[in-house]
């Protein structure tokens, strides 16, 4: 039952916000799966369906990538790199360290790919019409 509704139900539409939470999760796995060093000499791409995807060596050219970006490219790549030798993988600092990585990564994959400009900022909530009793 829940792969039909998965196949059929309504689908969410993305936002640059979730693009940007999905990124902060792939640089912490990146980082716990090979490490600093192979990260930053990693690519990331978006496809058409606002995925992104780790890449440790260039990635082959593709009909379905919409944007990519060397991250030693980066300038907070470096920031990235400093902190993240000094302070070790210390779960709370590398979540935010890795927020602002991802904030940085989407600034540049903004530049590149209108369809992803053209996303909204954030999801918008849906408004209940509750009257206080």
């Amino acid at each position: 039952m829940h792969m039909l509704f998965r196949l059929f139900g309504p689908r969410r539409r993305k936002n640059q916000e979730d693009i940007a939470v999905r990124a902060a999760e792939v640089i912490v796995q990146v980082l716990f799966d090979i490490g600093l060093a192979r990260f930053l000499g990693g690519t990331v791409v978006l496809d058409r369906q606002f995925r992104i995807r780790f890449y440790g060596a260039p990635p082959q050219p593709s009909g379905d990538t919409i944007a990519s970006l060397a991250l030693r490219e980066l300038e907070e790549a470096r920031a990235f790199h400093a902190h993240v030798l000094r302070a070790g993988i210390d779960a709370p600092a590398l979540e935010r360290q890795a927020r602002v990585m991802a904030d940085a990564i989407l600034r540049e994959l903004r530049t590149q790919s209108p369809a992803l400009r053209a996303l909204p900022a954030a999801r918008r909530e849906r408004r209940t019409n509750l009257r206080a009793a």
